[in-house]
């Protein structure tokens, strides 16, 4: 389990909001803090230092959190998102109405902030019951986000924790293969090139040793064709390690989601309808 520190709500939503879940998963491996699985006194001593900091920060008056520079960077991203936020619109048809889309919340905080909309130089104005219209939907929209990125983000933990047991498990066996290579040679056994080099390459001081030692052995043992099975073996598993292995996963696809509105201006007072959240092929 890794736990990111310091990381606020704002700048937790900023990562979410990214069209993958890379840069969370990037943060999360850079700056978490691991705690091995079932680890009680590891977490026992997080906590508590965790404890000691906030503790600390309360005594001292502090009130603040520290934002990355990872953090400012999607924060200045999302504000200049903002700043240029707005919708489009299209006729329905050749009548005098027209479908609003919203592309993000950005732009509908921005609609509902200001308390209405120009189309084709008249303005609409958004009611209460609108407003929250539009809102609700933008939320929708930002719950489905959240859930794959949380669902994509899930996906590469479980490869990262794949791709580490695996790294483990082949240091394990490349160590025992090693450790017996260095009992084979010590013991004057016959051993291929190939496993004393990996030997050799593995630790030169132990190398070093094996080979000392053989040269004190007075006699040779004669176990040439279990040596030979060995090598063997030890080869396939060296040509195993050394296969590719892919780690890559497929994340699900952000859908392309709008908050749409229909705006009527046929009459004197222009009409809204139909607001919701649309997913668009």
């Amino acid at each position: 389990m890794r736990i990111v520190q310091k990381l606020t709500r704002s700048e937790l939503d900023a990562y979410v909001k990214q069209p993958t879940a890379k840069k969370l998963r990037d943060k999360v491996m850079k700056d978490g803090v691991y705690i091995p699985e079932g680890d009680k006194e590891a977490a026992a001593v997080y906590v508590d230092s965790r404890q000691k900091e906030l503790a600390a920060g309360k005594a001292e008056g502090q009130d603040s959190v520290e934002i990355s520079a990872d953090g400012y960077a999607l924060k200045a991203q999302e504000q200049e998102t903002e700043k240029d936020a707005s919708f489009s619109y299209t006729r329905i048809g050749d009548s005098n109405r027209y479908r609003l889309q919203f592309d993000n919340t950005a732009m509908i905080s921005r609609a509902v902030k200001q308390g209405y909309v120009e189309i084709e130089g008249q303005r609409v104005d958004l009611s209460d019951e609108v407003k929250k219209q539009l809102l609700a939907a933008g939320k929708e929209i930002d719950g489905v986000r959240k859930q794959i990125s949380t669902h994509n983000f899930l996906l590469h933990e479980a490869a990262y924790a794949q791709q580490s047991r695996d790294a483990m498990q082949e240091e394990g066996e490349k160590m025992s293969r090693v450790m017996m290579t260095v009992s084979r040679i010590m013991h004057g056994r016959k051993v291929s090139p190939a496993d004393e080099k990996e030997l050799m390459e593995f630790n030169k001081d132990l190398y070093a040793m094996a080979k000392n030692a053989a040269a004190l052995e007075r006699h040779r043992h004669k176990h040439d064709a279990e040596d030979d099975k060995i090598s063997a073996e030890n080869e396939r598993a060296r040509e195993r390690a050394a296969e590719p292995k892919d780690y890559s996963v497929e994340e699900t696809p952000m859908p392309n989601m709008t908050t749409e509105m229909t705006v009527d201006l046929e009459g004197e007072m222009p009409q809204i309808e139909d607001v919701g959240a649309v997913l668009r092929d």
